[in-house]
């Protein structure tokens, strides 16, 4: 794909990516598991879920589970994450001062992820985030929408061209969202994701932290360069 030359949106998944909300995650995990009838799962277990839509971990942790106990465990999951896990989301380092890059250079920046709308849009506030952010796409209460339809939905909003943007996400599902649009995806392997799961799903450019990405496909155009994409990066 040909890639055009100034860059109009950044597409940020959130947990993972711009967030560490692990210590608001794993009990909201353990408290929806629970109400299906999975006691006892390790950090461990959990942090293989980082990130997954939660239908998809109550059926990976228990594969009878039935539609009914996947609503009561996503409510019971909701509850608790809506009393205390909000608060409990950190910023990575350096998140800021990518965000406020990017705002500087005049692109437009949207959080693209599968945590429903309403609870991207607390954490969003909570973290004071939206002073940058352009907008939130998050999923709703269905199980129906994929990560591709999500980006979809960003590009829309952000009246983007596809091929002036980015995907930065940490898991498998970002980037797959991002080719299913033609969007350029870029690892983020600072999260909760392996290098190896997200070449596995077709990621070819990665960064190391918020910082590196912020070097790489922001300041400069060492990433595009990198990538083969430097025509991406013409106006740096």
């Amino acid at each position: 794909m040909a890639y055009i030359r100034a860059m109009q949106a950044y597409f940020f998944d959130l947990d993972g990516t711009l967030t560490d909300s692990r210590a608001g995650l794993y009990p909201a995990f353990r408290c929806g598991l629970e109400a299906i009838g999975v006691h006892s799962v390790s950090d461990a277990q959990l942090k293989l879920f980082l990130g997954t839509p939660l239908p998809q971990v109550f059926r990976a942790m228990r594969p009878d589970v039935s539609q009914d106990e996947i609503d009561r465990g996503m409510a019971a999951f909701r509850a608790l994450f809506e009393r205390t896990g909000i608060v409990a989301n950190e910023l990575y380092p350096g998140v800021i001062d990518l965000l406020r890059s990017i705002r500087k250079r005049g692109s437009v920046i949207w959080v693209v992820t599968s945590k429903p709308q309403n609870q991207a849009i607390e954490v969003v506030s909570f973290l004071k985030l939206d002073r940058y952010v352009a907008g939130v796409i998050g999923a709703g209460l269905a199980e129906t929408d994929t990560k591709t339809d999500l980006v979809a939905r960003a590009l829309a909003a952000a009246h983007a061209d596809s091929r002036a943007a980015v995907m930065v996400g940490d898991r498998s599902y970002d980037v797959v969202g991002a080719i299913g649009n033609g969007v350029l995806p870029v690892g983020a392997l600072w999260g909760y994701g392996s290098e190896d799961e997200l070449k596995a799903a077709g990621c070819r450019h990665f960064a190391k932290s918020p910082d590196d990405f912020r070097m790489a496909y922001v300041e400069t155009n060492a990433g595009f360069v990198e990538s083969g994409l430097a025509a991406a990066a013409g106006r740096y």
